[in-house]
């Protein structure tokens, strides 16, 4: 992204940047996101294309701009307090309540793009990777045999798994019914499983990561 999030943005910044994220978010209610051009983002958010690249390298940067915007609303980053055996749950629900504010924009979105389209991927390899990273920060002084990456891996794609078939495939389910789907396809409760895991030998941890 060519705009420094990271300086304080001044308003006009504000503005400029909710104007195209709204104008994307507007798109994908109406149409595949390979059928949204910039021309079409610029006209709806009153900037011009040169504006527009002031801000983001192409419409992909806008999009993963918009995802960041789903995590912040989420308050993912919140999670330094946060206990071992509660992770894995603030990490779901923290996604899971992101995700429900915009379902109505995520039912839309998989209605016009196909379940392995671009955009569909974009989502959900976002997602996954702030949950990666958030349960490797959480758990990097774990002492274990298993590489704390795979086990974050593992999590993470579970968690991101039950996500996308609940928004983006449309199988309606609660926040806690999410979680009951989690710890199933896991085989564990919640964080406990690290612990499980900690000196066993390669083929003892597959075992449980695949929960033979």
């Amino acid at each position: 992204m060519k705009y420094d999030l990271t300086k304080k943005s001044t308003k006009g910044a504000q503005r400029t940047l909710r104007a195209f994220s709204d104008a994307m978010y507007k798109l994908l209610a109406e149409k595949s996101y390979d059928d949204i051009s910039i021309n079409e983002i610029c006209k709806i958010s009153n900037f011009p294309r040169a504006t527009f690249y002031n801000y983001f390298e192409d419409k992909k940067d806008l999009l993963n701009y918009c995802w960041l915007l789903f995590k912040e609303e989420s308050n993912i980053e919140q999670y330094y307090d946060v206990a071992d055996e509660d992770l894995q749950e603030y990490v779901l629900g923290q996604i899971f309540e992101a995700m429900d504010q915009h379902r109505e924009l995520l039912t839309q979105l998989a209605k016009h793009n196909a379940n392995n389209s671009s955009i569909v991927s974009s989502i959900y390899e976002y997602f996954k990777n702030e949950a990666i990273t958030i349960l490797k920060q959480h758990l990097k002084n774990q002492t274990s045999k298993v590489p704390l990456e795979l086990v974050a891996k593992h999590y993470s794609n579970t968690i991101l798994l039950v996500l996308k078939w609940i928004f983006i495939e449309n199988h309606p389910l609660s926040k806690r019914e999410a979680m009951e789907y989690v710890d199933e396809l896991l085989g564990r409760e919640a964080m406990e499983y690290v612990d499980e895991l900690l000196g066993r030998e390669a083929m003892e941890y597959v075992d449980e990561l695949l929960g033979k």
